[in-house]
């Protein structure tokens, strides 16, 4: 018995895959039926393997421009259907298109994250203060700008009451970003002002004696590690 196939007939199936180009961490598969309601959400950096599975030669398109296949960021096999995305670009978030299936691809933007106090600070501590993303980008720079560290720590040592409200920013850069990200955070450091003085002595003393005159004074907030008097 012999069967005929119309060739309008062509079954799209597009999978997605995300790795590290090397071990398969994550696959989904979309219908074509419900492929414009199904989005999946990478970082800067991932590995994305797109599957298509169609009786022609796959041509991949994002937002409706076809994909050139340059081996370096796209690659396209003709013969598998697949695209290989290496290294997630902010600017790879689209509409993914082979033959008559779809599916959204979402990158989404890492967070910064700030680590350690830098508010209500006390005068002649020492603080240190690290600024990450999460998750973490691949080859990022980041450094304090305005700061004399070039690195992802900001430290002051020691701090003094003209750090007060000074504000540093955390600069994430990368060529998988379209721009760079930021973040920014201002320092209060607490008032170091006097709120009583005591002098302690003898009310007379004889010819001869040893005078000992002991003046305290005593602070709103401590200067360094716990220090809240002067003697």
């Amino acid at each position: 018995m012999e069967y005929r196939f119309s060739s309008l007939l062509i079954i799209v199936l597009i999978a997605a895959t995300l790795s590290n180009c090397a071990e398969v961490c994550f696959n989904t598969t979309m219908p074509l039926k419900q492929s414009y309601n199904n989005l999946t959400t990478v970082f800067p950096g991932d590995c994305v393997i797109l599957h298509c599975t169609l009786n022609d030669t796959a041509q991949w398109g994002l937002n409706g421009t076809d994909i050139s296949n340059d081996d370096t960021h796209y690659n396209i096999n003709t013969t598998s259907g697949t695209l290989t995305i290496q290294e997630v670009r902010s600017t790879d978030t689209g509409n993914y298109t082979c033959g008559s299936g779809s599916i959204s691809l979402i990158v989404q933007i890492p967070d910064i994250i700030v680590t350690g106090q830098y508010t209500d600070l006390t005068v002649g501590s020492s603080v240190s203060i690290i600024c990450t993303t999460m998750p973490s980008i691949s080859n990022s720079v980041i450094k304090w700008h305005s700061s004399s560290f070039n690195s992802n720590e900001l430290i002051i040592d020691p701090v003094m009451l003209s750090h007060n409200n000074n504000t540093f920013t955390c600069v994430v850069s990368s060529d998988l970003l379209a721009i760079n990200l930021t973040k920014s955070i201002t320092i209060s450091v607490l008032d170091t002002s006097v709120s009583s003085v005591t002098v302690q002595s003898l009310s007379s003393y004889v010819i001869g004696d040893n005078v000992s005159i002991v003046c305290t004074i005593s602070l709103t907030n401590a200067i360094g590690p716990d220090v809240s008097s002067l003697y």
